[in-house]
């Protein structure tokens, strides 16, 4: 039942206006939280380390947080401007030369490090969106594309490497290889695939098309 049709009953005047307003409440509201989540976060970095300045200890703390807020934004933009000139990639390149030799920060550090490489950098990593044939032939996931390489598989066949989130967190899946004819495009820009994964299907756009496998373009 659509929720914005005209009710008929008071009983439905009352649900139908109290269905009405969580939708037009729902998203402000968890998106305003979420950005308070991140402010107090990012402020609680730097705004505690103002308690050990005598004339800065009597400010409350909504104020300490806003000034570290500030303070984490400027430091990531100095460093930032740092990256991008020669003393400040020598500098960087010093510090990464001392985690990688430690052995289990050597680990996380190359793997973080390749993970934001490739998707602030690369092109091609999650700039297209992919229906695969899973769990079995006939259905299908939306995944992403992570890498331009391909795969030599049994039989001749060519694959993808392939990004599968899960619902509703995106930031969790599974990488998977898969042959190019099991590899379908879609009618779908990545923004639009990931608000369809988080709501689990309930947000998509209209005239959604599944499209011809990849196999065609090789």
């Amino acid at each position: 039942m659509d929720i914005l049709s005209p009710p008929k009953t008071a009983r439905g005047h009352f649900k139908n206006y109290l269905l009405t307003g969580l939708v037009a409440i729902l998203p402000v509201g968890l998106t305003a939280y979420l950005c308070w989540l991140l402010f107090k976060w990012s402020g609680r970095l730097f705004g505690e380390l103002l308690l050990y300045i005598p004339y800065l200890q009597t400010l409350p703390q909504l104020a300490r947080w806003g000034i570290g807020f500030i303070l984490l934004v400027g430091l990531v933009y100095l460093v930032g401007l740092l990256a991008s000139h020669l003393l400040g990639r020598r500098l960087l390149r010093f510090w990464e030369n001392i985690l990688t030799r430690i052995p289990l920060v050597r680990i996380i550090y190359g793997t973080t490090r390749q993970f934001t490489d490739n998707f602030f950098t690369n092109k091609y990593a999650f700039r297209e969106v992919v229906a695969v044939e899973y769990p079995r032939p006939g259905t299908y996931a939306l995944g992403f594309l992570t890498s331009e390489v391909l795969w030599d598989m049994e039989d001749n066949q060519k694959g993808y490497s392939v990004y599968l989130p899960n619902t509703p967190n995106p930031a969790g899946g599974r990488v998977m290889i898969v042959p190019l004819e099991r590899l379908f495009r879609v009618s779908l820009t990545v923004e639009e695939a990931i608000k369809l994964i988080v709501s689990g299907g309930m947000v998509s756009p209209q005239d959604l098309k599944i499209l011809p496998s990849l196999d065609q373009d090789v």
